[in-house]
């Protein structure tokens, strides 16, 4: 018996001998075939969508990765509000400062960053009882260097350059290349007659800072009282100061001297003792004539004395 079968899917003709019995089952073979085809052609779709899909999570991923750097390389909204209370400062105006201060920690909260600008700020604005215990409040926090800082410029305020060393000092142990501490430490010294112990800090400062004019009004006021006149001449003239500026560290410089001189006038009738006890009170050299040419070489070779 001959059978014809056509397979509209293959688009050819099949021709074959079967038995009356095999018939059936070569229709159904060919009912399988084409349910088979039918599911390969209904799964396509399905792994496209999935692979669509895929592509979607992946870029969502990529885009919030690139949102999540974004954001944190941006300047938080606290830290632009603290570059703002810096810039304040930095321009002199404290009571702004102070306002922005209280507006910072209505939204952010305290910090010892804060607390320390703010102690700042009170001292600047003429209230030192309540700056001296914002800067106490400092020593037990990461900003501790900055509240014996800040004790020690009170206390200078106050004509206590002793008690300003001392408070300095301490400052000083604890940001030893911190140049504006190291600068304010060696000028208490020279306000305190000890010229020699002035040397180190303000050495260390002007050659951390050797930019900073209030650094190298310092220093030209160490080498005046220590007789290098030329050399703080030139240092002055490095730091680009104001001839009111240069007047002010001459006077200031002068003004020391005398300081010294009333304590060794009453030695000065005891005739050969005279001698000894002024050498006790006058500012004593930063060092030895012989040594001293080596530091203002260095100083030379930087940018001070150029």
């Amino acid at each position: 018996m001959q059978a014809r079968c056509r397979f509209a899917g293959f688009g050819g003709t099949l021709r074959t001998a079967v038995r009356p019995g095999v018939w059936p089952c070569v229709r159904l073979l060919g009912v399988l075939a084409c349910a088979g085809l039918l599911a390969g052609c209904s799964s396509r779709p399905e792994t496209a969508w999935e692979l669509i899909r895929q592509q979607k999570e992946e870029q969502a991923m990529v885009r919030a990765h690139e949102d999540r750097l974004a954001r944190s390389q941006a300047p938080s909204q606290a830290g632009i509000m603290l570059d703002l209370i810096r810039q304040a400062q930095a321009q002199g105006r404290y009571f702004a400062a102070l306002a922005y201060i209280e507006a910072y920690e209505q939204q952010f909260g305290r910090s010892a960053e804060l607390d320390a600008l703010r102690a700042d700020a009170l001292r600047m604005t003429g209230q030192p009882t309540q700056s001296e215990a914002a800067y106490r409040a400092l020593l037990t926090t990461s900003q501790a260097a900055h509240g014996w800082h800040g004790l020690g410029l009170l206390a200078a305020d106050r004509g206590d350059y002793a008690q300003a060393v001392a408070d300095l000092t301490r400052a000083v142990k604890l940001a030893p290349t911190d140049p504006m501490m190291l600068s304010d430490l060696g000028y208490a010294c020279l306000r305190a007659g000890d010229v020699a112990a002035a040397r180190l800090p303000l050495g260390k400062a002007a050659e951390l800072a050797p930019d900073n004019h209030k650094v190298l009004a310092n220093l030209a006021l160490l080498l005046l009282l220590d007789g290098e006149h030329d050399a703080a001449r030139r240092v002055m003239h490095q730091a680009g100061l104001s001839e009111q500026a240069r007047d002010r560290v001459q006077a200031l410089a002068e003004e020391l001297r005398h300081a010294a001189a009333p304590a060794s006038a009453p030695a000065a009738a005891s005739g050969p003792t005279s001698r000894g006890a002024q050498a006790s009170v006058r500012p004593q050299p930063v060092m030895p004539v012989a040594d001293q040419q080596p530091l203002l070489e260095r100083f030379g070779s930087s940018m001070l004395l150029r």
